[in-house]
């Protein structure tokens, strides 16, 4: 069993300690390293007033000049928003920093204004993003390549450096619907999950993403995104950790977002219609976060290895809203000592 960890960048409501904040992913990071985890990923958009990271192959390189052997990758990077090439450059730049450790973790994105920023048409992006894996591969594997299709043209071409990792660095796909997760087993080397989905869902998505595999005969690996916490009681748990995932789900509910997918309201229904007041800790946690005391949460992995079929889990512990970064860190090695130690 593996655990990583995906880190907070926001520091709402403007951004004003994000200095500090990343000194403190970098902290937290050292740490996660030293207890075990075996992965530590940072997110990407544009034009967030809270700082939200904008430029993730740097904050990569951060942390990879202060750890010596977690990996380290995106969840996810908005691929349409880039150059090809230019993604393929950075990341093999960071996976020689990193002496091979990187992890390209990719997604449509499918935020308008972060289209238009870049002078991109958000109607291209499903086909656009097919042609950039192709090139990032071939820019990685080949020394030189030719390429044509409907938005690159490429005639002998190759980048320097190359990756450290043979053929190259892994690329992980974002996917929260059918179509999406049979684009991940056709294009990637990995899924990657969204955090939100209930266990059910969880487990109906990763048997479209392995029977879409395995008709193209492509290796799997489902990487399941947690909201995640452990401590010594249950109440600790509710008091310290549930406030701040609270708010931030609140935060997006009230603005329509769990409708467009993260809350897939075809299975859960209920979310078009509950009250602020009725989600509750109760309500929410069981089938979709791995929190509580040790035990507890050794259960819950367990339970989604079965249930899933996943030997991968990314945990988020840190949301914006909360808990602060003392107590992050004692969560973290509270995973790595009770939780981790467990599986390996």
């Amino acid at each position: 069993m593996k655990f990583g960890m995906l880190v907070n960048t926001q520091d709402p409501p403007d951004g004003r300690n994000i200095a500090r904040l990343y000194e403190e992913v970098l902290r937290e990071a050292e740490l996660a390293e030293a207890v075990g985890f075996d992965s530590v990923f940072v997110p990407e958009h544009h034009m967030m007033p809270d700082g939200y990271l904008p430029a993730p192959a740097v904050l990569l390189a951060a942390i990879a000049s202060r750890t010596k052997k977690i990996r380290l990758g995106t969840s996810i990077l908005q691929l349409p928003e880039w150059d090809a090439i230019h993604i393929a450059e950075e990341w093999a730049v960071l996976d020689n920093i990193s002496r091979g450790r990187s992890i390209l973790g990719v997604g449509l994105g499918l935020v308008e204004p972060e289209f238009k920023l870049f002078g991109r048409n958000i109607k291209d992006a499903a086909p656009l993003f097919n042609e950039q894996v192709q090139v990032i591969r071939q820019a990685w594997s080949q020394n030189q390549f030719s390429y044509s299709g409907k938005f690159h043209h490429y005639e002998n071409v190759g980048i320097t450096p190359r990756p450290v990792q043979k053929p190259h660095p892994p690329i992980w796909i974002g996917a929260m619907s059918e179509p999406a997760l049979k684009r991940a087993a056709r294009l990637g080397d990995g899924w990657i999950s969204d955090p939100l989905h209930h266990i059910n869902v969880m487990k109906a998505w990763a048997d479209i993403y392995r029977k879409e595999a395995a008709t193209h005969g492509n290796k799997t690996e489902a990487v399941l995104i947690r909201d995640c916490w452990v401590a010594e009681t249950r109440k600790e748990v509710e008091e310290v950790w549930w406030p701040g995932l609270r708010a931030m789900h609140l935060f997006y509910k009230n603005l329509g977002f769990f409708e467009s997918g993260r809350f897939n309201t075809e299975w859960e229904p209920w979310v078009r219609t509950i009250k602020d007041e009725e989600w509750t800790f109760e309500r929410i946690a069981p089938n979709r976060d791995i929190a509580g005391t040790p035990s507890q949460v050794i259960e819950e992995v367990e339970r989604y290895r079965e249930t899933v079929g996943s030997e991968y889990i990314v945990c988020y512990f840190r949301h914006p809203t909360g808990p602060d970064h003392e107590r992050t860190m004692k969560c973290i090695r509270m995973w790595g000592e009770k939780v981790i130690s467990h599986f390996s």
